[in-house]
Formats: C-alpha cells, sequence, structure tokens
C-alpha cells in the first residue's frame, strides 16, 4: 500500500520565522548591552551631530574654492576629532565602571570570560567609529565634484584614521582597570596626545607646506611587507592591552597565558618571515627591512616578554588537566605554555634563543656578501663603525638581562617577603641601575676605569666599559689596541654577553625548580585520570586564591 503523504502545515514558514532568534541574541550580550548605552550617550549623539553641522560648513566652503589646504585639513580635523579623541575616550572606564559597581562577579555567572567582556565594550566603541566614518562618505563624494581632491588617497587616510581610534580605544579600554583616578586620566591624556599628534603631523604632511605623500614614501622604500609589519604591530599592540584588561576581569581558573603566548609567537614569526626575505639594501635607514624586523621583533618580545616572567603561578586541577590528558606532548607544551612566571622564563628564552639565531644567520649572510663583492675576504671596520656595534650588541644584551635579573634576585632574597608584580621587578631594576650608577661614579672619582671591572656581575655594565673603552685601532680584528680596560671592542662583547647568559641560566634554573609543585599536580592528575576517579578538585592546601599563586 502506497504511503499518503502529509498535508502541509500552511504555518510552518510562520513557526520557524518565530523561532528564529533575534539579531542581538546572536551577538555577544556585553555588545549589545554596551552599544545601546553607547549609541544612547550625549558623546556619541551630539558628537555626531556637531560633526556633520562641521562637515557641512567646510563642505559648502570647499566647493567656492576647492584648492583651499586650510579647508581639506579642517575636513579631516573634524572627523579625527570625534573618530579618534571623543570616541575613545569614552573607554577609559569601561572595565573600573564594572569593578567599582561590584558587577563582575554577576557577569562571570552568565558564562562570559574576561575575554568576552573586555573585546565587548571596545567593539562597542569600535562599531560607533565605524558608524561616525560611513557617515563620512558623502561628503567625500561631494569634494570629489568639486574637485581638487584625490579620492583613493582620502579614503585611505580615512581607514587609517579610523584604525588609530581603534587602537586608541582598545588601549584605554585594556588600562581602564586601574584603580585610581589620576593613572587613568594619565594614561587619557597620554594616549589622547599621542594620537592627536599623530593626525596633525600627518594633516601637515599632507596639506601643509611639506606636501609629502607618506603612503608612496613607505611603499618606495620598504614595499607592501612595510605596510603588512605596520598593521599587525598595531594589532598586536591592540591584543596586548585588551588582553591585560581581560586578565583583570577574568576568573583565576581561566587560562590566560595560551592566547596571549601564542598570539605572540605568531606575530614574531610573521615578521621573521616577512624581514628575512626582504632584499638587503646595503643602507641603514629607518625603513630598512632588517631594521625594522629587528625592531619589531624586540618590541613584542620585551613587552611579552616581561608580561609572561610577571605572571603568578596557577597551580589548580583545573588548569594542569587539559595539558595532563595529552600525554608527554602536553606536559612539555605546558612548560612553555602554564600560567605564570616559570613557564613565562622558558617561553621567552626560547624565543629569544630562536630569534638571535635567525636574525644572526640573516645579518652574516647579508655581511659576506657585501665584503665578498668588494673583493674582501674577511670583516673590516674603522673604529667608529666598531664601537657602534658593540655599543648596539650590550645595549641590547644589558637590555635583556636587566628583564631577567630582578625575578632571580627576588626568587633568591625576597620571595617570602615581597609578592611578585610589577612594582617588585621595578625596585629591583633602579636597585640595579643604581648599582652600575655607583661603580661608575667611583670609577670616574678615582680616575682609574679598572675599577668599572667591579660591575661584572651587573647585566648593564656593558655600555659602560664600551663607553669607556679608547680604542684606536684601525681595523675589527686587529691586534694593534690602547684600551684603558685592557679589553678591546670583541672582549667587552664577550664578557657581557657571559654575564647575561648566566643571568638567564639562573632564571632557567629557578623555574625549574619553581616546577616541581606543577609537577606534583600533574602527577596527581594522571593518577587520577589511570585511576578512573574524577581529578576535578582543588589539590588539598590549594584551595586559598592566596596560595594558588605563591610561587
Amino acid at each position: 500500500m502506497s504511503a499518503v503523504a502529509a498535508p502541509a502545515d500552511p504555518d510552518i514558514p510562520a513557526k520557524r520565522l518565530a523561532e528564529l532568534p533575534d539579531f542581538s541574541e546572536r551577538l555577544s550580550p556585553m555588545l549589545v548591552k554596551e552599544l545601546r548605552q553607547g549609541m544612547r550617550s550625549p558623546v556619541f549623539v551630539w558628537g555626531l551631530i556637531v560633526m556633520n553641522l562641521g562637515l557641512t560648513a567646510i563642505v559648502s566652503l570647499n566647493m567656492l574654492d576647492p584648492d583651499a589646504d586650510y579647508l581639506h585639513q579642517a575636513f579631516f580635523g573634524v572627523y579625527c576629532l570625534l573618530v579618534c579623541g571623543l570616541l575613545p575616550l569614552r573607554a577609559a572606564g569601561a572595565l573600573h565602571d564594572e569593578l567599582r559597581g561590584n558587577t563582575i562577579d554577576t557577569l562571570v555567572l552568565t558564562r562570559l570570560s574576561g575575554w568576552r567582556i573586555t573585546t565587548g565594550k571596545w567593539v562597542a566603541v569600535v562599531a560607533q567609529q565605524v558608524l561616525a566614518a560611513i557617515t563620512v562618505l558623502p561628503y567625500v563624494i561631494v569634494r570629489y565634484f568639486a574637485g581638487g581632491i584625490d579620492v583613493p588617497m582620502e579614503l585611505a587616510w580615512l581607514g587609517i584614521f579610523l584604525l588609530t581610534g581603534m587602537l586608541s580605544a582598545a588601549v584605554l579600554t585594556g588600562f581602564s582597570w586601574m584603580r585610581y583616578f589620576l593613572f587613568r586620566a594619565a594614561m587619557m591624556m597620554g594616549v589622547t596626545w599621542l594620537t592627536v599628534k599623530f593626525c596633525v603631523e600627518v594633516l601637515e604632511d599632507l596639506y601643509g607646506s611639506r606636501r609629502d605623500n607618506l603612503l608612496e614614501e613607505l611603499y618606495d622604500d620598504g614595499g607592501w611587507r612595510v605596510f603588512a609589519m605596520l598593521f599587525i604591530g598595531a594589532a598586536h599592540l591592540a591584543f596586548f592591552c585588551l588582553d591585560l584588561g581581560a586578565a583583570r576581569v577574568s576568573a583565576l581558573v581561566e587560562t590566560k597565558a595560551l592566547r596571549r603566548r601564542l598570539v605572540a609567537t605568531g606575530v614574531i614569526a610573521l615578521y621573521l618571515l616577512g624581514g628575512l626575505t626582504l632584499p638587503w639594501q646595503g643602507s641603514f635607514p629607518d625603513l630598512d627591512p632588517l631594521v625594522m624586523t629587528v625592531k619589531m621583533v624586540c618590541g613584542t618580545l620585551a613587552l611579552t616578554g616581561l608580561q609572561a616572567i610577571l605572571e603568578r603561578p596557577v597551580n589548580l586541577m583545573s588548569v594542569v588537566l587539559p595539558w595532563v590528558r595529552r600525554g608527554t606532548k602536553g606536559r612539555i607544551a605546558g612548560r612553555f605554555l602554564y600560567d605564570g612566571w616559570p613557564s613565562g622564563v622558558c617561553w621567552f628564552g626560547g624565543m629569544l634563543l630562536v630569534g638571535t639565531l635567525l636574525l644572526g644567520w640573516r645579518l652574516e649572510q647579508i655581511a659576506s656578501e657585501a665584503y665578498s663583492g668588494m673583493g674582501h675576504g674577511d670583516y673590516y671596520l674603522s673604529p667608529w663603525e666598531a664601537r657602534e656595534v658593540a655599543a648596539w650588541v650590550t645595549t641590547a644584551g644589558g637590555f635583556l638581562g636587566m628583564l631577567i635579573a630582578p625575578l632571580v634576585l627576588w626568587r633568591w632574597w625576597a620571595r617570602d617577603r615581597l609578592p611578585w608584580h610589577l612594582g617588585t621587578w621595578l625596585v629591583f631594576v633602579v636597585g640595579l641601575g643604581m648599582a652600575q650608577l655607583a661603580v661608575f661614579a667611583l670609577a670616574s672619582t678615582t680616575e682609574n676605569n679598572q675599577m668599572l671591572k667591579w660591575g661584572l656581575p651587573l647585566p648593564g655594565m656593558g655600555l659602560s666599559w664600551v663607553t669607556e673603552a679608547n680604542d684606536y685601532r684601525r681595523s675589527w680584528r686587529s691586534v694593534e689596541t690602547y684600551v684603558n680596560l685592557n679589553w678591546d671592542y670583541l672582549d667587552i662583547i664577550r664578557v657581557s654577553g657571559l654575564v647575561v647568559q648566566g643571568w638567564w641560566l639562573a632564571a632557567g634554573w629557578c623555574a625549574l625548580r619553581a616546577f616541581r609543585k606543577t609537577t606534583a599536580l600533574e602527577q596527581e592528575a594522571m593518577a587520577a585520570l589511570k585511576s578512573g576517579t574524577s581529578p576535578s578538585r582543588p589539590v588539598a592546601g590549594r584551595g586559598d586564591p592566596a596560595e594558588l599563586v605563591a610561587g
């Protein structure tokens, strides 16, 4: 018997339409909340009205005088005032308002992570900036018909100013957790001043007395890879600030290091890939590919590395369990990606080693090609060039040593008396700097530069040795030298490098000893997994949050 088809229900399309969620339900609740409040705020409403009135007046005058540069500057100035000035300031108290109102715990109960809370507040400001930028487009079209403008260039700068405003909003959102108003006000004024300075300098170059086309100059110097590096750097800075704010409002059990270290690793890999494959131009301008790569890599490593070595360990079963379930590979990866300074030291040291080897290989390749083309078989540098190289190398080594030395000193002498955070790190940095100044003052007072060697354990003494070395050599490897310290520049580089390596080895030893608690927790988790019991309970003696972060 053939099956009889059931009659179609005419109300099925209406039922399916009713079951579809609203547009606001598909977005983050924090984004919807902040966007609704932001769209009704006086800053956005009146700012948009005043911007449109100002643009209307400027475009009307521009129709009468299309070649007036001051009108073009005023057009972008009114746009930047709202997008890069007023709207980012709305994010300056985003997280502080939640912390002051004690609503963070309520938000956490809604299963919103700290990252979603922070990004929701930032994206709400970005949406308002994008809306303001869209309202400017009709005025650009009108000015195009009036003549006197380059539409692609102006659209490009509208987008660049919009990205600048987004970056400013990200920085202010990420640092809006600061408790004291004076600190937040200083951050607001600093970020706003830098943003305004950038906009004014660009408008002066475009329509002022200089009349430079900055985009064409950047492209001629480095090609599209320069734009890519600058965009990646700005995006990573925005991510870093937002992640810093998210860490302040997130729960203790949330894994924070994994996201930030993987992103930093990817960014550094992109820098090295772009910088090592770019052609060498034979000089050292600011936008030379290799020099720019070194600057971007060093800045990213310093920023993320300092954050990594300042993290407090969180020894919780819920933190180590996902890595333990992946077996030996997971536990090895955890040594670089766990929350806390022990894994931060491992990650930071590994990234430094890989980056130094790759950049050193590229420099060696460039030098070999340059000197072989000149008919030389060895490296010969003038005394001034040798001094510059030694100064750069010792400065970089001293900076890396000053980053890690406070951790070693705290671990050896003050871990039971002082908590480990940025303030403690700064105290030890100031102490090391004062010790270095004392050695330098003693050598200057006695007019005996040999006393500078008393600062041998200090990581930043290399630059002082280079400064006081009077080298009259004819070439880099000549034996005819006269140096007050009885060291030539190569000796200074070797000695300062060994001192910095000693500090890093000491930090690695401290990290290895600190991993003992994590190893015990991993063994307990593995035993629980083998026995089939639930390993999700806190470890005995680690239930108190104050004890969880004990390093």
